[in-house]
């Protein structure tokens, strides 16, 4: 399997393990893409080889049953400094140390977690996504897009724009204000108006904006390696 095709197989798995023991669910898919040869050799839904005797790996007979027992694994008491750890490059590292790791990994999972990891969005990138496609769909046939495409525009007071550059470090109502000292240059009297206001609060959304296009842009990155 290629990265994604495992990440896609076999995270449902990893989040259900990760739900029980706290570690993130990329570390857990790494440590069974090493273990299985990237889900080439899964014998018995055993993706973490587990051993159910000294001679021998468990077999269970779902992925659900593997996640159970994997689970109870981690709480053994042999990967304490495992579940201990609060990021995931601590829990990398508290892994390829524990008992059974020692030595078994060559002290480093990183060829397997890196490659997972880059179709990973951070929970702010998933939530923006998410909210997207919420916007986007409606009621299924896509009906909200032009009501999204004026909204962005700034049609209307405080649009969605507005909100987005808000959430980039900008007081609310930026963009209303540019609209309203625009405006205020046209009415007369135009003598001794103040441009630095405008001129201030322009730039500070221009920036805001490129701050929204690169993540736009690293989403998309994502994303297109996910379908790739």
């Amino acid at each position: 399997m290629t990265p994604a095709q495992f990440a896609a197989t076999y995270r449902p798995t990893a989040r259900t393990v990760s739900e029980g023991t706290g570690i993130d669910d990329v570390v857990l898919l790494a440590q069974w893409a090493n273990e299985t040869a990237w889900g080439t050799v899964v014998i018995g839904n055993n993706l973490g080889n587990i051993r159910c005797s000294p001679t021998s790996f468990c077999r269970y007979p779902s992925l659900a049953a593997f996640a159970t027992d994997c689970i109870a694994t981690f709480h053994n008491g042999f990967y304490n400094a495992v579940l201990a750890a609060t990021t995931p490059e601590a829990q990398l590292a508290a892994l390829v140390a524990s008992p059974w790791s020692s030595g078994h990994y060559g002290g480093n999972l990183h060829p397997f977690y890196d490659p997972l990891e880059a179709y990973e969005m951070t929970p702010e990138e998933h939530a923006w996504l998410q909210e997207a496609y919420k916007e986007l769909r409606g009621d299924g046939t896509f009906a909200n897009l032009d009501i999204i495409k004026a909204e962005l525009r700034g049609d209307g007071p405080h649009s969605k724009l507005d909100m987005i550059v808000g959430t980039s470090g900008l007081g609310g109502g930026q963009l209303d204000r540019v609209e309203a000292e625009v405006k205020a240059i046209a009415a007369p009297p135009p003598a001794n108006v103040d441009l630095k206001p405008v001129l201030d609060a322009v730039a500070q959304v221009q920036a805001a904006l490129v701050t929204l296009q690169a993540a736009v842009t690293a989403i998309k990155v994502k994303t297109d390696k996910d379908l790739a």
